[in-house]
């Protein structure tokens, strides 16, 4: 691996919806968004100005809240695409309460303590794997519950080693913080993609236009099984059971190695989870290029690495769990039809091919000039090339 330094990020939060499980009333949210705006130490000054400046524009002396918008989805595209050129990225975890009521024993959720305790231990776990070095600010004043329960939450467990790296907590004022402010507006923005009581036919197409800042939004609970892949499906030669068979792969790997504490293993799950993210919304199935997928990792400690570590220790190492991850000179994707499958079984056959052809002139060129006295493959290590040369002569 690389060595690497490690830029420290800041992550700028803010939440739509609320506690509460009366979901038939329209004035409770189905789904409660954490958003954290993640900008690099570096751009942070910049990222200052430019926000602010974004604020005056369209909000004068106002804050640039997301209620303020509503659904004049016209104006919100304006400002959403005012913001795109900024240094940020976007960090969610959406927490849809009804599939909570649906799926899981939650009756111990419906009280506010333990609720935040649940939603704590979420943030908190994608956080310290997403992240080594960050510094979370909050609204100071007017902060909701749940920001003032995670800050403690995570001042509780400070005292166990490694658990959250080199990290600091830190409250600014959100009605004179534009960088506060952003996180609100592009939760309020993901509410119209995600909660039942805002999204809509209507609703453009929020998703695609955030689509080059989302780092990963992470969904609760994850009910896999219930996805349906054939809703999906947009393209004529979509394959079902190859996107059933890949999908289920990808999910099992990640159920299995959740709880790992090695690090490449954490780093196979964050790369993978946003394959997944990306396979499993429609305007988003292309392929995905390398440099974007290592982008996930710059923050975590495996920070900054070379193509060929991300292919060896990332993509290589899943694909040994048998994880099925299509590769071509686009990138690499979860495949959803046979044509992706060919495509990776090409893309690998342009290499391997001729560097066992290589292999085999060798061997054999050595062997004609020793009257075959030499043989490179005759060692134990090499019994299987040894054995696949053999056999296909």
């Amino acid at each position: 691996m690389e060595e690497c330094s490690m830029d420290r990020v800041y992550a700028f939060t803010d939440e739509y919806g609320g506690f509460g499980w009366n979901l038939v009333n329209p004035t409770v949210s189905s789904n409660y968004i954490i958003t954290a705006i993640i900008v690099k130490e570096s751009d942070l000054e910049t990222f200052t100005v430019q926000s602010e400046a974004i604020r005056k524009k369209y909000f004068q002396a106002g804050e640039m809240k997301s209620s303020k918008v509503g659904k004049n989805h016209r104006r919100r595209q304006l400002i959403l695409n005012a913001l795109m050129p900024l240094p940020f990225k976007i960090f969610s975890v959406c927490i849809d309460k009804r599939l909570c009521l649906e799926n899981m024993n939650a009756q111990g959720l419906k009280y506010k303590t333990s609720f935040y305790k649940f939603m704590n231990n979420i943030v908190h776990k994608e956080l310290r794997r997403a992240f080594q070095t960050i510094t979370i600010i909050a609204d100071e004043i007017g902060g909701s519950d749940y920001m003032k329960s995670f800050c403690k939450y995570v001042a509780n467990h400070q005292d166990i080693p490694n658990l959250w790296g080199d990290a600091d907590f830190s409250f600014s004022v959100s009605r004179s913080d534009s960088r506060i402010q952003v996180a609100d507006f592009i939760s309020g923005t993901l509410a119209y993609i995600y909660d039942s009581g805002k999204k809509s036919a209507e609703s453009p197409d929020y998703l695609h236009l955030l689509r080059s800042k989302i780092i990963r939004i992470e969904q609760y609970p994850k009910i896999y099984s219930d996805y349906v892949l054939e809703d999906s499906a947009t393209a004529e030669d979509y394959d079902e059971p190859i996107a059933k068979l890949c999908f289920a792969q990808a999910v099992h790997f990640i159920e299995k190695n959740e709880s790992s504490d090695d690090i490449e293993v954490q780093a196979q799950i964050i790369v993978l989870k946003y394959l997944l993210f990306r396979f499993m919304n429609n305007s988003t199935r292309g392929y995905i290029y390398t440099s974007e997928l290592k982008g996930q990792l710059e923050s975590t400690e495996m920070g900054h690495i070379s193509d060929q570590v991300f292919r060896n220790k990332i993509i290589g190492r899943l694909r040994d769990s048998g994880v099925i991850i299509a590769s071509s000179q686009k990138g690499y994707k979860i495949p959803s039809k046979q044509r992706e499958l060919y495509d990776y079984v090409n893309h690998d056959a342009k290499i391997v091919i001729p560097m066992l052809a290589r292999l085999k002139r060798c061997r054999d060129l050595v062997k004609l000039a020793t009257l075959n006295e030499v043989d490179l493959l005759d060692h134990d290590e090499y019994s299987q090339l040894r054995s696949f040369f053999d056999s296909s002569c």
